[in-house]
Formats: structure tokens, C-alpha cells, sequence
């Protein structure tokens, strides 16, 4: 059993409750922060961004025209999801590393690790 910082035999059924709704109102600050977190793929030498956010949502995708006019459906298609695979990568290393963060401050040793 882990080490916890304090002693679960005094916790009564009110304590456990506020340290619940504590933690909710914790997690929902986290994720809306999470949405302002943005990041930016940059594809096919600049041919092709993709902006998301940490919440690992597609923001933006953006197509040079030369790209359209080159009418190679194939290379567009790649592209895109090149451009999107990367950015929600980065945009989970993000958050990890933000939970991680802010996991300090919640006194939970160990999670988010």
C-alpha cells in the first residue's frame, strides 16, 4: 500500500466529500486551461499547418493554394494527416507536461508521473 501524506483512518464521510468536489473543481480548471494551450504542425515545407489545442482538439488546417493547384489528391491527403498526427502528438506531450505541472500543486505524489 503507497504512502499517502496523511492518515486515512481520520478521514470522515464530510472530508472525503469536500476533498472530492475540490479535486472536480481542480480537473475542470485544468482541462479549461488545457483548451488555451496551442500548438503547430508545420508540413510539407510549410505547405500545410494544423493548430491544436491540449485538449488535443484540431483548431485550424491550413492549404497553401499551390498545394490545391497542384491537383495531387494523394499528396494532399498525406499531408493533412502527417500535419494533424503531429500536432495532437505535440499536443499531448503538452498536457502531460502541464498535468504533470499542476499535479504538484494538488498533492498527489506519484500521479501523473
Amino acid at each position: 500500500m503507497p504512502d499517502f501524506p496523511f492518515d486515512l483512518s481520520k478521514l470522515d464521510m464530510s472530508s472525503i466529500m469536500e476533498m472530492a468536489r475540490k479535486l472536480k473543481e481542480s480537473m475542470a480548471r485544468i482541462e479549461q486551461e488545457m483548451g488555451k494551450i496551442q500548438v503547430e504542425s508545420v508540413v510539407g515545407g510549410g505547405m500545410v499547418k494544423v493548430k491544436a489545442n491540449a485538449r488535443a482538439e484540431v483548431i485550424s488546417i491550413t492549404i497553401d493554394p499551390e498545394l490545391l493547384a497542384m491537383n495531387d489528391k494523394d499528396m494532399l491527403e498525406n499531408l493533412v494527416a502527417s500535419g494533424v498526427n503531429q500536432a495532437l502528438s505535440e499536443a499531448r506531450r503538452r498536457r502531460e507536461e502541464q498535468m504533470q505541472k499542476m499535479a504538484g500543486g494538488l498533492g498527489l505524489p506519484g500521479w501523473f508521473a
